[in-house]
C-alpha cells in the first residue's frame, strides 16, 4: 500500500498574481542557471529536513480527478519514536501513523491494522517530491518565485517545467520561515492543474496534546493485526544494467507475496527525479511467453494506469506520467 493523496485545483498563473519570477531562460547564463539550480537544491534540502524533523500540526487537503480527501496531520514525538499521524475527515473513520520503521493503517470498520513493513520509498506530503536533485535538472527546466499566502503563510514558488510533453510539470509552494512545504500542484501540458495537496491551515510546534497512535480507537488490541506481504530486495542485475527509457531510471525493487498466488509479484519502482512510476509483474504461465500487448489504459488526474503482457507476464503500470510515457517505458523493460 502507498499511504498517497492525490489533488486538483485552479492555478492562476497571469501578470495578475502579482508573483515575481526568475527563471532559467534559454538565453540566461549558464552561471546564472548553476546559482539557481543550487539554490532550488537548498530549498527543497531544508524542506525535506523541514518534514523530518519539526512538530507541527493541522489540516490537509487533497484535490484529484475523484473529488476532495480532507484529514488531520500531527508530527511528533509518540511512544513508539518520531511519528506522523493522519485522522481522515472524510468517509469512514481510520488513522495512518507514518513511523521510521513501519506504516500502518489502522480501520475500525475492519476492526484490523494493517502494517506495512520499512520505511515507505514514497515521499509523501509535506516531504518535496524529489527523489534525484541531479535527474531532476536533465529534464525539467527551474522557475523560482514569490509565492501567495498558504496556510496564512507566507513562501516561495518553485517551478520544475518539463523540457517536453513526455512529463506533468510540477510546483511547489515553500513556507519562507520554516522552509517546510505547505502545497504542491501537478499541471498538464496546458498549464491546466491534475492535482493538489496542500495545508488549509498549519500550526508549527508540538500539538497541545501528545501524539498516541492507538487514539481515538477503543480495543485496539484486541483487533487483527495484517502485515502486508511487500518485502524490498536488493536491485537485480537486469534492473542495475537497465539504462533507463524516457529519463526513467529505477529506484527500489521489492516482491509482494499475495495468499491467491502461488508465485511472489515483483514491483520496481522507477523515477525521472520526480514522477515516480511502479510497475508490476505477476508471472503466468498460462500465457505461454506471449509477446506483449496492452489491454488496458485509464489517466486518473496525474495518475496513469496501463494493463498488459510482456513473454509470459502480466504487467502493471502506475504513475505520476502522461500515458504515452508509461507505454514507453513499459515497451523496454527488462523481465525479472
Amino acid at each position: 500500500m502507498h499511504v498517497t493523496f492525490l489533488g486538483l485545483v485552479g492555478l492562476c498563473l497571469s501578470v495578475a498574481c502579482a508573483d515575481i519570477s526568475f527563471a532559467t531562460e534559454p538565453n540566461a547564463s549558464a552561471e546564472n542557471q548553476q546559482q539557481l539550480q543550487a539554490k532550488a537544491k537548498a530549498m527543497v534540502q531544508r524542506a525535506a529536513d523541514s518534514a523530518s524533523r519539526l512538530d507541527f500540526y493541522g489540516t490537509y487537503v487533497h484535490q484529484h480527478a475523484k473529488g476532495l480527501y480532507s484529514a488531520k496531520v500531527r508530527r511528533g514525538m509518540s511512544p513508539e519514536g518520531r511519528a506522523t499521524v493522519i485522522d481522515a475527515l472524510d468517509g469512514p473513520a481510520r488513522r495512518t501513523v507514518r513511523l521510521s520503521t513501519e506504516v500502518r493503517a489502522y480501520l475500525p470498520e475492519q476492526r484490523q491494522v494493517r502494517v506495512y513493513p520499512g520505511a515507505s520509498v514514497r515521499l509523501d506530503f509535506p516531504h518535496p517530491p524529489v527523489y534525484d536533485f541531479a535527474r531532476v535538472v536533465e529534464h525539467y527546466q527551474i522557475r523560482l518565485a514569490t509565492g501567495k499566502r498558504v496556510a496564512g503563510r507566507m513562501t516561495d514558488r518553485l517551478e520544475f517545467i518539463p523540457h517536453n510533453q513526455s512529463r506533468w510539470s510540477v510546483h511547489c509552494w515553500f513556507d519562507q520561515a520554516s522552509g517546510l512545504m505547505l502545497k504542491t500542484q501537478t499541471l498538464d501540458t496546458n498549464g491546466a492543474v491534475l492535482e493538489e495537496h496542500s495545508f488549509s491551515d498549519l500550526n508549527l510546534g508540538p500539538s497541545q496534546q501528545p501524539i498516541g497512535l492507538e487514539a481515538p480507537f477503543k480495543d485496539v488490541r484486541s483487533w487483527q493485526r495484517v502485515t502486508a506481504p511487500i518485502h524490498r530486495e536488493p536491485m537485480p542485475q537486469a534492473l542495475k544494467a537497465y539504462v533507463g527509457s524516457m529519463g526513467f531510471h529505477p529506484l527500489a525493487a521489492a516482491k509482494v507475496k499475495e495468499p491467491s498466488s502461488p508465485l511472489p509479484h515483483t514491483q520496481w519502482l522507477f523515477t525521472d527525479g520526480i514522477a515516480l512510476v511502479s510497475v508490476f509483474f505477476i508471472q503466468d504461465p498460462k500465457l505461454n511467453g506471449q509477446s506483449g500487448s496492452t489491454e488496458s489504459t485509464d489517466l486518473q488526474g496525474a495518475t496513469a494506469m496501463i494493463i498488459g503482457s510482456k513473454s509470459g507476464y502480466h504487467l502493471t503500470a502506475l504513475g505520476e506520467v502522461p500515458i504515452d510515457t508509461a507505454k514507453s517505458l513499459l515497451a523496454t523493460l527488462p523481465l525479472p
